[in-house]
């Protein structure tokens, strides 16, 4: 079973996204704080990280750049709800494999979520 971590500090969005990935067939690992998703990355090397970019105690970028030195072939996608060309060169540059903005079509994250697991031989 494939493992996914979810690292977002809106319970809301942490929750709607466990549930839909779990239907999906996911072992799902969830985090609302940065510190504690490197933690668990560590722990049970996922073989995707969804992250949110706007984490209060350790920004997702950061977040992103550990996880990538820990793993640099990790895929992770960022999500956002405050999107900006310059956040999605930034995300990309720093290893993220997508970048999907807020709100979401939950079809289309779970397609891209397929598609980044497909890359890595799923």
């Amino acid at each position: 079973m494939r493992k996914i971590l979810i690292i977002d500090d809106d319970e809301v969005q942490l929750m709607l996204q466990r549930s839909i990935l779990v239907k999906e067939g996911y072992s799902v690992y969830t985090t609302a704080d940065g510190p504690q998703g490197i933690t668990l990355f560590r722990a049970h090397r996922p073989d995707l990280v969804l992250l949110d970019i706007g984490l209060p105690s350790l920004s997702g970028i950061e977040v992103l750049k550990e996880i990538r030195r820990l793993d640099d072939k990790a895929k992770v996608i960022v999500i956002t709800g405050y999107a900006s060309v310059e956040s999605a060169v930034l995300a990309l540059r720093s290893g993220a494999a997508d970048y999907v903005r807020k709100p979401y079509d939950v079809q289309s994250l779970v397609a891209k979520i397929g598609n980044v697991l497909a890359a890595v031989g799923e």
